[in-house]
Protein backbone atom coordinates (compact mmCIF):
# COMPACT_ATOMS: atom_id res chain seq x y z
CA UNK A 1 0.00 0.00 0.00
CA UNK A 2 3.30 2.59 0.77
CA UNK A 3 4.38 1.94 -2.57
CA UNK A 4 1.17 2.54 -4.65
CA UNK A 5 1.34 5.61 -2.95
CA UNK A 6 4.38 6.72 -3.67
CA UNK A 7 3.88 5.86 -7.41
CA UNK A 8 0.74 7.87 -7.06
CA UNK A 9 2.27 10.87 -5.71
CA UNK A 10 5.24 10.67 -8.02
CA UNK A 11 2.79 9.86 -11.07
CA UNK A 12 -0.29 10.94 -10.76
CA UNK A 13 -2.76 10.42 -13.99
CA UNK A 14 -2.00 13.67 -16.13
CA UNK A 15 2.13 12.54 -15.63
CA UNK A 16 1.76 9.25 -17.17
CA UNK A 17 -0.70 10.70 -19.63
CA UNK A 18 1.97 12.46 -21.23
CA UNK A 19 4.72 10.29 -20.32
CA UNK A 20 7.02 8.96 -23.81
CA UNK A 21 7.59 5.93 -22.40
CA UNK A 22 3.72 4.80 -21.66
CA UNK A 23 3.17 3.16 -24.88
CA UNK A 24 6.06 0.44 -24.02
CA UNK A 25 5.81 -2.34 -21.85
CA UNK A 26 8.44 -2.14 -18.98
CA UNK A 27 10.02 -4.96 -16.43
CA UNK A 28 8.68 -5.17 -13.05
CA UNK A 29 11.37 -4.64 -10.66
CA UNK A 30 13.01 -8.01 -9.26
CA UNK A 31 14.22 -6.48 -5.73
CA UNK A 32 13.57 -2.78 -4.72
CA UNK A 33 15.61 -0.59 -2.65
CA UNK A 34 12.94 1.09 -0.18
CA UNK A 35 14.16 4.57 1.87
CA UNK A 36 12.20 5.54 4.63
CA UNK A 37 12.44 8.55 6.30
CA UNK A 38 13.09 9.06 10.10
CA UNK A 39 9.20 8.87 11.09
CA UNK A 40 9.16 5.86 8.57
CA UNK A 41 7.70 6.88 5.93
CA UNK A 42 8.15 5.41 2.53
CA UNK A 43 9.57 8.14 0.49
CA UNK A 44 11.81 6.61 -2.29
CA UNK A 45 12.01 3.83 -4.18
CA UNK A 46 14.50 1.80 -6.37
CA UNK A 47 13.76 -0.85 -8.52
CA UNK A 48 16.49 -3.53 -9.59
CA UNK A 49 16.68 -5.81 -12.10
CA UNK A 50 19.58 -8.74 -13.09
CA UNK A 51 19.70 -9.38 -16.77
CA UNK A 52 22.29 -11.75 -18.78
CA UNK A 53 22.42 -9.32 -21.63
CA UNK A 54 25.14 -8.63 -23.92
CA UNK A 55 27.74 -6.04 -24.98
CA UNK A 56 29.02 -6.13 -28.54
CA UNK A 57 27.30 -9.67 -28.95
CA UNK A 58 29.68 -10.83 -25.86
CA UNK A 59 27.35 -12.50 -22.88
CA UNK A 60 27.51 -10.17 -19.72
CA UNK A 61 25.58 -9.82 -16.15
CA UNK A 62 23.73 -6.25 -16.54
CA UNK A 63 22.39 -4.68 -12.91
CA UNK A 64 19.17 -2.80 -14.14
CA UNK A 65 18.25 0.23 -12.06
CA UNK A 66 14.22 1.73 -12.67
CA UNK A 67 11.61 2.48 -10.72
CA UNK A 68 13.22 5.15 -9.26
CA UNK A 69 11.24 7.82 -7.60
CA UNK A 70 11.23 10.06 -4.50
CA UNK A 71 7.76 11.82 -2.70
CA UNK A 72 7.58 15.50 -4.27
CA UNK A 73 7.78 16.54 -1.20
CA UNK A 74 10.29 14.75 0.18
CA UNK A 75 12.64 15.47 -2.64
CA UNK A 76 16.28 17.64 -2.36
CA UNK A 77 16.62 15.56 0.84
CA UNK A 78 19.05 12.89 -0.02
CA UNK A 79 16.93 9.94 -0.17
CA UNK A 80 17.27 9.06 -3.45
CA UNK A 81 20.91 9.44 -3.58
CA UNK A 82 20.85 6.69 -0.49
CA UNK A 83 18.87 4.43 -2.63
CA UNK A 84 21.05 4.55 -5.37
CA UNK A 85 23.87 4.02 -3.84
CA UNK A 86 22.42 1.27 -1.64
CA UNK A 87 20.77 0.12 -5.00
CA UNK A 88 24.63 -0.36 -6.55
CA UNK A 89 26.07 -1.77 -3.88
CA UNK A 90 23.60 -4.32 -4.05
CA UNK A 91 23.96 -5.15 -7.85
CA UNK A 92 27.67 -5.09 -7.70
CA UNK A 93 28.19 -6.96 -4.35
CA UNK A 94 25.06 -9.26 -4.49
CA UNK A 95 24.91 -9.93 -7.74
CA UNK A 96 28.43 -9.53 -9.22
CA UNK A 97 26.68 -7.56 -12.42
CA UNK A 98 29.73 -6.71 -14.51
CA UNK A 99 28.10 -2.88 -14.59
CA UNK A 100 24.52 -1.03 -13.70
CA UNK A 101 22.19 0.39 -16.85
CA UNK A 102 19.54 2.90 -16.25
CA UNK A 103 17.45 5.13 -18.31
CA UNK A 104 16.69 8.97 -17.88
CA UNK A 105 15.10 12.33 -19.31
CA UNK A 106 17.91 14.33 -20.15
CA UNK A 107 17.52 16.61 -17.11
CA UNK A 108 18.27 13.77 -14.62
CA UNK A 109 21.46 13.19 -16.38
CA UNK A 110 23.61 15.86 -13.93
CA UNK A 111 21.77 14.15 -11.06
CA UNK A 112 23.09 10.45 -12.25
CA UNK A 113 26.21 11.98 -13.22
CA UNK A 114 26.67 13.31 -9.63
CA UNK A 115 27.03 9.88 -8.57
CA UNK A 116 29.04 8.53 -10.74
CA UNK A 117 26.91 7.27 -14.04
CA UNK A 118 27.53 8.22 -17.07
CA UNK A 119 25.97 8.74 -20.39
CA UNK A 120 26.06 5.58 -22.37
CA UNK A 121 26.19 7.12 -26.21
CA UNK A 122 25.89 3.68 -27.95
CA UNK A 123 22.36 1.72 -28.68
CA UNK A 124 20.60 -0.09 -26.28
CA UNK A 125 18.02 -3.04 -27.56
CA UNK A 126 15.70 -3.81 -25.92
CA UNK A 127 12.38 -6.67 -26.38
CA UNK A 128 9.19 -5.05 -26.98
CA UNK A 129 5.84 -7.56 -27.92
CA UNK A 130 5.96 -6.57 -31.65
CA UNK A 131 9.73 -7.56 -31.33
CA UNK A 132 13.22 -6.17 -30.42
CA UNK A 133 14.19 -2.47 -30.82
CA UNK A 134 16.75 0.16 -30.31
CA UNK A 135 15.95 2.10 -26.97
CA UNK A 136 15.30 6.01 -27.81
CA UNK A 137 12.47 7.31 -25.03
CA UNK A 138 15.25 8.09 -22.43
CA UNK A 139 18.71 8.65 -22.14
CA UNK A 140 20.59 5.56 -21.27
CA UNK A 141 23.39 6.09 -18.38
CA UNK A 142 26.24 3.31 -17.51
CA UNK A 143 27.84 2.14 -13.99
CA UNK A 144 30.62 0.45 -13.76
CA UNK A 145 30.34 -2.94 -11.54
CA UNK A 146 32.83 -5.58 -10.90
CA UNK A 147 33.61 -4.66 -14.58
CA UNK A 148 33.68 -1.52 -16.66
CA UNK A 149 30.84 -0.03 -18.15
CA UNK A 150 30.75 0.16 -21.47
CA UNK A 151 31.84 3.15 -23.45
CA UNK A 152 29.88 2.89 -27.10
CA UNK A 153 28.83 -0.07 -28.98
CA UNK A 154 25.54 -2.04 -28.73
CA UNK A 155 24.40 -2.94 -25.28
CA UNK A 156 20.92 -5.47 -25.45
CA UNK A 157 19.30 -6.16 -22.38
CA UNK A 158 17.81 -9.39 -23.86
CA UNK A 159 13.94 -8.05 -22.15
CA UNK A 160 11.78 -5.41 -21.09
CA UNK A 161 13.24 -1.92 -20.95
CA UNK A 162 13.21 -1.00 -16.68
Amino acid sequence: AALAALTAAVYPPDTVTASPGRHLRWASPEYSVLVTSADGELVSHVGLVVRAGTVNGVATTIGGVGSVKTHPRARGRGYATAGLRRAAAVLHEDHGVAFSLLVCQEHLLPFYGRLGWTAFPGRLVVEQPAGRIVFTVNRPMVLPGLGEAPEDGIVDVHGLPW
